[in-house]
């Protein structure tokens, strides 16, 4: 529990600070490049209070003069600190729209460039796609997890197409991640954190360009069976 309680404090502690600086820059310029090294600060220092240690695997796959849609397993909330620690990309997140009524973090999350959704409301969903593509036009690597929530098992649960319709007309490549560990640090009920190893294993890229939307099925079809394969490796693997 007192590794649980000094996580908490760490992360109120550089969020606050961190969530400001965002602001600050993106006011003067959302595009800054200056933006990324202060998230990717806060993901990091964020894992330090919780005692968990990232690795990577395949990130030789990622060419960082490209952009992707990154597709994920999603077990917990330490799943979006873990990425952006570990992907040497700008990447930006669809988060939930409640995300961003939020003081100074909120208008941190709008102005860098995140991306709100809310999935009830099928029309708003909608536009949260457009705002996705006009995100990516802007050099950004989108991150999706089409769970659509974090799982409450170890096995994933059913994929939904609107990642891979965004992949298609986007015409980006889709780039699978296996998030490995998160699950035994906080699960979904959860009420304490455990230190542990993340592994983030990097598949290999699907091309989208020229693709039909009738396509989308095997799209999910090759990002879930690479993710699956990826996660049922051992850590000497």
């Amino acid at each position: 529990m007192l590794r649980t309680i000094w996580a908490i404090i760490v992360a109120v502690v550089v969020t606050i600070p961190c969530a400001m600086t965002v602001l600050f820059i993106a006011m003067l310029s959302s595009a800054s490049p200056l933006i990324d090294p202060v998230i990717r600060f806060w993901a990091r220092v964020v894992l330090w209070g919780a005692g968990v240690d990232v690795r990577g695997e395949g990130m030789e796959t990622i060419d960082r003069a490209k952009r992707y849609i990154l597709i994920a397993n999603h077990h917990s909330y330490f799943d979006i600190p873990c990425i952006f620690a570990a992907i040497p990309q700008p990447i930006r997140f669809m988060a939930k729209k409640s995300l961003f009524s939020i003081p100074i973090f909120g208008w941190a999350l709008a102005r860098a460039g995140f991306i709100p959704i809310d999935r009830k409301n099928r029309r708003t969903a909608v536009k949260s796609f457009d705002l996705a593509v006009d995100r990516i036009r802007k050099g950004n690597t989108i991150v999706i997890f089409p769970e659509e929530g974090r799982s409450r098992e170890v096995a994933m649960r059913p994929f939904q197409r609107g990642a891979f319709l965004l992949a298609i007309r986007s015409e980006l490549p889709i780039l699978p991640l296996a998030i490995d560990g998160t699950y035994e640090v906080l699960r979904v009920g959860a009420k304490r954190i455990t230190p542990g190893v993340v592994t983030i294993r990097v598949g290999t890229p699907i091309e989208t360009a020229g693709v039909s939307v009738r396509a989308k099925d095997t799209l999910l079809e090759q990002s879930r069976g690479q993710i699956e394969r990826m996660l049922a490796r051992s850590p000497a693997t």
